[in-house]
Protein backbone atom coordinates (compact mmCIF):
# COMPACT_ATOMS: atom_id res chain seq x y z
CA UNK A 1 0.00 0.00 0.00
CA UNK A 2 1.25 3.87 -0.96
CA UNK A 3 2.54 5.26 2.21
CA UNK A 4 0.67 8.45 2.45
CA UNK A 5 -2.64 6.32 1.78
CA UNK A 6 -1.08 4.47 5.29
CA UNK A 7 -0.52 7.06 6.87
CA UNK A 8 -4.25 8.74 5.56
CA UNK A 9 -5.87 5.65 7.49
CA UNK A 10 -3.96 5.86 10.83
CA UNK A 11 -4.42 9.64 10.15
CA UNK A 12 -8.32 8.95 10.48
CA UNK A 13 -7.73 6.37 13.35
CA UNK A 14 -6.41 9.00 15.87
CA UNK A 15 -9.04 11.67 15.54
CA UNK A 16 -11.18 8.44 15.84
CA UNK A 17 -10.01 6.54 18.92
CA UNK A 18 -8.85 9.84 20.80
CA UNK A 19 -10.94 12.68 19.53
CA UNK A 20 -14.33 11.65 18.77
CA UNK A 21 -16.40 10.84 22.22
CA UNK A 22 -20.08 10.41 21.56
CA UNK A 23 -22.60 10.85 23.65
CA UNK A 24 -22.80 14.20 25.60
CA UNK A 25 -21.76 11.97 28.91
CA UNK A 26 -18.92 11.40 27.00
CA UNK A 27 -18.00 14.34 25.68
CA UNK A 28 -18.24 15.92 29.21
CA UNK A 29 -16.12 13.12 30.66
CA UNK A 30 -13.10 14.34 27.58
CA UNK A 31 -13.58 17.71 28.79
CA UNK A 32 -13.42 17.32 32.47
CA UNK A 33 -10.41 15.00 31.80
CA UNK A 34 -8.85 17.77 29.62
CA UNK A 35 -8.92 20.74 32.46
CA UNK A 36 -7.98 18.50 35.01
CA UNK A 37 -4.80 17.56 33.45
CA UNK A 38 -4.06 21.30 32.39
CA UNK A 39 -2.88 22.26 36.35
CA UNK A 40 -0.32 19.64 36.37
CA UNK A 41 0.65 19.38 32.79
CA UNK A 42 1.15 23.29 32.00
CA UNK A 43 2.15 23.46 36.09
CA UNK A 44 -0.15 26.56 36.70
CA UNK A 45 -1.72 27.65 40.71
CA UNK A 46 -5.27 26.07 39.41
CA UNK A 47 -7.57 23.50 37.76
CA UNK A 48 -10.20 25.96 35.22
CA UNK A 49 -13.55 25.11 35.96
CA UNK A 50 -15.92 22.09 34.97
CA UNK A 51 -17.02 21.66 31.77
CA UNK A 52 -20.97 23.18 31.43
CA UNK A 53 -23.54 21.80 29.78
CA UNK A 54 -25.55 24.85 28.34
CA UNK A 55 -29.59 25.42 27.20
CA UNK A 56 -29.20 24.50 23.48
CA UNK A 57 -27.11 21.44 24.89
CA UNK A 58 -23.81 22.39 23.75
CA UNK A 59 -20.96 22.20 26.29
CA UNK A 60 -18.68 25.12 27.14
CA UNK A 61 -15.59 25.24 28.88
CA UNK A 62 -12.90 28.11 30.12
CA UNK A 63 -9.85 28.71 30.72
CA UNK A 64 -8.07 31.65 32.07
CA UNK A 65 -4.83 33.58 32.24
CA UNK A 66 -3.62 30.26 30.41
CA UNK A 67 0.00 29.51 30.84
CA UNK A 68 2.41 31.94 31.02
CA UNK A 69 0.66 34.07 27.85
CA UNK A 70 -1.99 35.49 30.42
CA UNK A 71 -4.60 33.92 27.59
CA UNK A 72 -8.27 33.61 28.46
CA UNK A 73 -9.75 30.36 26.26
CA UNK A 74 -13.72 30.22 25.80
CA UNK A 75 -14.89 27.04 23.86
CA UNK A 76 -18.22 26.11 23.31
CA UNK A 77 -18.86 22.78 21.21
CA UNK A 78 -22.51 22.22 19.24
CA UNK A 79 -21.21 18.70 18.08
CA UNK A 80 -17.94 17.06 16.82
CA UNK A 81 -17.94 19.08 13.74
CA UNK A 82 -19.11 22.39 14.84
CA UNK A 83 -17.92 24.36 17.72
CA UNK A 84 -16.16 27.77 18.14
CA UNK A 85 -13.23 28.81 20.71
CA UNK A 86 -12.80 32.66 21.49
CA UNK A 87 -9.37 33.64 22.64
CA UNK A 88 -9.14 36.77 24.78
CA UNK A 89 -6.21 38.74 26.14
CA UNK A 90 -6.13 40.55 29.96
CA UNK A 91 -3.46 43.55 30.32
CA UNK A 92 -2.29 43.81 33.78
CA UNK A 93 -5.35 46.26 35.07
CA UNK A 94 -7.47 45.95 31.94
CA UNK A 95 -10.66 44.43 30.45
CA UNK A 96 -9.99 41.61 28.51
CA UNK A 97 -9.98 42.16 24.85
CA UNK A 98 -10.82 39.83 22.24
CA UNK A 99 -7.76 38.81 19.74
CA UNK A 100 -9.13 36.19 17.86
CA UNK A 101 -12.08 33.38 17.49
CA UNK A 102 -11.78 29.94 16.18
CA UNK A 103 -14.80 29.04 14.68
CA UNK A 104 -16.18 25.60 12.49
CA UNK A 105 -19.29 25.52 10.97
CA UNK A 106 -20.38 22.34 9.72
CA UNK A 107 -23.05 23.78 7.48
CA UNK A 108 -20.40 23.88 4.56
CA UNK A 109 -18.31 21.91 2.52
CA UNK A 110 -15.12 20.17 4.33
CA UNK A 111 -12.71 17.16 2.23
CA UNK A 112 -14.59 14.23 3.19
CA UNK A 113 -11.81 12.34 3.98
CA UNK A 114 -13.24 8.95 5.60
CA UNK A 115 -15.56 8.43 2.62
CA UNK A 116 -12.61 9.21 -0.37
CA UNK A 117 -10.79 6.52 1.88
CA UNK A 118 -13.29 3.83 2.04
CA UNK A 119 -13.99 4.00 -1.95
CA UNK A 120 -10.80 3.47 -2.69
CA UNK A 121 -10.77 -0.15 -0.48
CA UNK A 122 -10.90 -2.26 -3.26
CA UNK A 123 -8.20 -0.76 -5.60
CA UNK A 124 -5.51 0.35 -2.77
CA UNK A 125 -6.26 -1.98 0.42
CA UNK A 126 -8.17 -1.34 3.41
CA UNK A 127 -7.88 -0.16 7.01
CA UNK A 128 -6.23 -3.53 8.35
CA UNK A 129 -3.95 -3.36 5.85
CA UNK A 130 -2.45 0.32 6.71
CA UNK A 131 -2.43 -1.22 10.99
CA UNK A 132 -0.30 -3.84 9.57
CA UNK A 133 2.41 -1.65 8.24
CA UNK A 134 2.23 0.68 11.15
CA UNK A 135 5.34 2.11 11.98
CA UNK A 136 6.88 4.11 14.53
CA UNK A 137 7.86 6.72 11.81
CA UNK A 138 4.16 7.01 10.68
CA UNK A 139 3.07 7.34 14.18
CA UNK A 140 5.28 10.29 14.96
CA UNK A 141 4.58 11.78 11.52
CA UNK A 142 0.97 11.80 12.43
CA UNK A 143 0.66 12.94 15.86
CA UNK A 144 3.48 16.05 14.32
CA UNK A 145 0.66 16.59 11.51
CA UNK A 146 -2.53 16.53 13.81
CA UNK A 147 -1.27 18.02 17.50
CA UNK A 148 2.33 19.37 17.47
CA UNK A 149 3.28 20.73 14.05
CA UNK A 150 0.09 21.08 11.79
CA UNK A 151 1.09 21.75 8.85
CA UNK A 152 -1.38 25.23 8.58
CA UNK A 153 -0.35 26.85 11.95
CA UNK A 154 -0.20 30.17 13.68
CA UNK A 155 2.48 31.70 15.95
CA UNK A 156 1.95 34.23 18.56
CA UNK A 157 3.90 37.39 17.86
CA UNK A 158 2.12 39.72 21.17
CA UNK A 159 2.37 39.14 23.99
CA UNK A 160 5.12 37.24 23.93
CA UNK A 161 6.87 35.78 20.48
CA UNK A 162 7.76 32.01 20.71
CA UNK A 163 7.96 30.56 17.39
CA UNK A 164 7.85 26.98 19.48
CA UNK A 165 3.97 27.94 19.96
CA UNK A 166 1.77 26.40 16.80
CA UNK A 167 -1.82 26.67 16.86
CA UNK A 168 -3.61 24.67 14.30
CA UNK A 169 -5.82 26.99 12.18
CA UNK A 170 -7.18 23.99 10.00
CA UNK A 171 -8.45 21.86 12.78
CA UNK A 172 -12.42 20.93 12.08
CA UNK A 173 -12.70 18.26 15.70
CA UNK A 174 -12.94 20.69 18.58
CA UNK A 175 -11.56 18.10 20.66
CA UNK A 176 -8.34 17.41 18.52
CA UNK A 177 -7.85 21.74 18.64
CA UNK A 178 -7.98 21.80 22.43
CA UNK A 179 -5.45 19.00 22.61
CA UNK A 180 -3.98 21.06 20.24
CA UNK A 181 -3.85 23.69 22.38
CA UNK A 182 -2.95 21.52 25.91
CA UNK A 183 0.31 20.83 24.20
CA UNK A 184 1.62 24.04 22.52
CA UNK A 185 0.35 26.24 25.46
CA UNK A 186 2.87 23.95 27.48
CA UNK A 187 6.17 26.35 28.40
CA UNK A 188 8.20 23.40 29.30
CA UNK A 189 10.14 21.87 26.96
CA UNK A 190 11.17 18.40 28.79
CA UNK A 191 7.39 18.22 29.18
CA UNK A 192 6.65 19.10 25.73
CA UNK A 193 9.54 16.21 24.33
CA UNK A 194 8.13 13.12 26.55
CA UNK A 195 4.75 14.13 26.01
CA UNK A 196 5.09 13.44 22.26
CA UNK A 197 6.64 9.83 22.74
CA UNK A 198 3.75 9.10 25.04
CA UNK A 199 1.52 9.89 22.17
CA UNK A 200 3.47 8.31 19.86
CA UNK A 201 3.25 4.89 22.41
CA UNK A 202 -0.61 5.21 23.00
CA UNK A 203 -1.80 5.65 20.01
CA UNK A 204 0.12 3.02 18.27
CA UNK A 205 -1.53 0.63 20.79
CA UNK A 206 -4.78 2.14 20.38
CA UNK A 207 -4.41 1.36 16.54
CA UNK A 208 -3.55 -2.01 17.08
CA UNK A 209 -6.19 -2.91 19.16
CA UNK A 210 -8.42 -0.82 17.46
CA UNK A 211 -9.66 0.28 20.50
CA UNK A 212 -10.63 3.86 22.21
CA UNK A 213 -8.57 5.79 24.30
CA UNK A 214 -10.11 6.75 27.78
CA UNK A 215 -9.83 10.20 28.62
CA UNK A 216 -7.77 9.72 32.02
CA UNK A 217 -5.08 7.96 29.63
CA UNK A 218 -5.59 10.46 27.02
CA UNK A 219 -4.93 13.39 29.63
CA UNK A 220 -2.15 11.67 31.62
CA UNK A 221 0.63 13.18 32.68
CA UNK A 222 4.10 12.26 30.58
CA UNK A 223 6.96 10.64 32.54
Amino acid sequence: MDSEIIRAYLWQDVVRLGFCPASTVDKKTWLRQYCMSLKDFWEVESYPPEPDLLSNQALQIKINKATIIGLDIDCTIHSNTKFNAQFLYSPSGNDPFLMWIHDMDDSYFSFPNQKLLTSINSRNGNRGTAVRELTTDNIRSIIDGLLLHPAVHMHLISPIEDHEIRIGSGIGNPFQFLFNLRYQLCPIQEKRAAEKERLVEIFAKAIRGNVKIPPCELMAQPQ
